[in-house]
């Protein structure tokens, strides 16, 4: 993208956002640059550990299955039901922010969350768990987009993206710190599930702490109640970007579902690895290395990121392919840590090329819609994969991945290519 496509960009994403940049700036810009700090670091840790929270028990599943004899499908389901909740609360009441203040929905989240980790704790069974998993699936959610929408309130004038990068960074680093470290836990204590499910508890205590001290970023206004219909719902200055960049995220996704879905029958079908590290030492790898390259490419234009994105995501999974084909763990490895440079760069680019178009008091629901399509890519080819893999084997699946993977980013840069040359008038990059 060369400098007058960026100042085409910069300039659409002005006129669409300055009328509600006053309207919506007023009560962030009442608050002391101290406490906006404190709250700031505050909601960055709320993201976390949700998203900590949300991948901690994928090394743990095994645990269950074999303490319970519980079929594959149903440890497929218990993946995937967390995903199709977390859309519901996107689809109803993503936007329930943007009404009744930052404060109140993350409150109610953060509870919520609290009352599934508690849950899992004690499950004595597979219904327990799909109880849990759903009620921690809307919970995230909520607070997903909330947070989200939060942090770029809180953003500093002077680093109007800071909010979009650590938006980013958190739910990457929180799959890297919850996988990694449930899978620890697995290998290094004697009864793991207590002892993982505990410290969760404790971590998003912390996060209720921050909540409750927050201030609170927009002002109220009245919320109806069909409001709350599912629906997805973009405004006409955000469409554009938001159409432009969802192809890519497809392949951002596809790569993480990847990992964090299949990964535990891939390391017992293909490679013949029965352990919690080395699940959650790879999602750890993927998710690690991505939240590092957002920060990295964080000047990046959006036609890089999505160059860089693509050319990482389309290496990442032939590699991975090809460990998949010749049995090869530490190879697939390998492919997984350059799949998270492009999901790292890919998903931070999608954030930001979108976000800097919508206004202050739609940005819950812009930030839920972007949700929405990366929660279906994540969550509904488990689903499909589950349902064939019984049929066609692990592997030829988990390479089929690989090919949708490689064909959604090279669709998916074409067409921010073509989006950031409309906007400079299809001037050079």
């Amino acid at each position: 993208m060369s400098r007058g496509d960026e100042g085409a960009a910069g300039n659409a994403a002005v006129r669409t956002s300055g009328r509600a940049g006053e309207r919506g700036a007023g009560r962030p810009a009442g608050i002391p640059g101290g406490r906006r700090r404190v709250a700031f670091f505050g909601l960055a840790w709320v993201s976390v550990a949700f998203i900590a929270a949300s991948a901690a028990p994928s090394p743990i599943y095994v645990l269950f299955q074999a303490a319970w004899h519980v079929d594959s499908w149903l440890l497929g389901l218990a993946f995937s039901i967390y995903a199709f909740t977390l859309l519901l609360a996107l689809l109803t009441v993503g936007s329930l922010s943007d009404h009744l203040g930052r404060r109140p929905v993350l409150i109610g989240a953060v509870l919520a969350e609290l009352a599934a980790l508690a849950l899992l704790l004690v499950a004595t069974d597979i219904t327990h768990v799909l109880i849990a998993r759903a009620l921690q699936g809307f919970a995230t959610g909520v607070a997903t987009a909330t947070v989200s929408a939060a942090l770029a309130d809180l953003s500093p004038a002077r680093n109007r993206q800071l909010g979009a990068t650590v938006g980013s960074v958190t739910p990457l680093a929180g799959l890297a710190v919850g996988s990694l470290a449930s899978g620890l836990i697995i290998q290094t204590v004697d009864t793991p599930i207590p002892v993982v499910f505990t410290a969760l508890l404790g971590v998003l205590a912390v996060a209720l702490v921050f909540v409750l001290a927050a201030p609170e970023t927009i002002a109220r206004r009245p919320v109806a109640a069909r409001s709350l219909a599912p629906r997805l719902h973009v405004p006409a200055g955000s469409r554009p970007a938001f159409l432009a960049s969802s192809f890519l995220n497809v392949g951002v996704w596809l790569t993480t579902s990847l990992v964090l879905g299949l990964l535990p029958q891939i390391d017992r079908d293909v490679f013949g690895i029965r352990s919690g590290i080395a699940n959650g030492g790879i999602i750890a790898l993927l998710t690690g290395v991505g939240a590092v390259s957002v920060v990295l490419s964080r000047r990046f234009s959006a036609r890089q990121s999505a160059l860089v994105s693509a050319i990482a995501l389309v290496a990442g999974a032939a590699v991975e392919a090809a460990a998949i084909v010749t049995l090869d763990v530490g190879l697939f490895s390998t492919g997984a840590a350059i799949a998270g440079v492009g999901a790292g760069v890919g998903f931070s680019g999608y954030i930001r090329l979108v976000i800097q178009t919508a206004q202050p008091d739609d940005r819950a629901g812009v930030f839920s819609a972007m949700y929405v399509v990366s929660y279906l890519t994540f969550g509904l080819p488990v689903i499909v994969a589950g349902i064939v893999m019984p049929v066609f084997g692990t592997a030829p699946v988990a390479v089929a991945f690989c090919a949708l993977t490689i064909a959604a980013s090279a669709i998916g840069f074409v067409v921010i290519d073509r989006y950031t040359r409309s906007l400079a008038g299809g001037g050079r990059s």
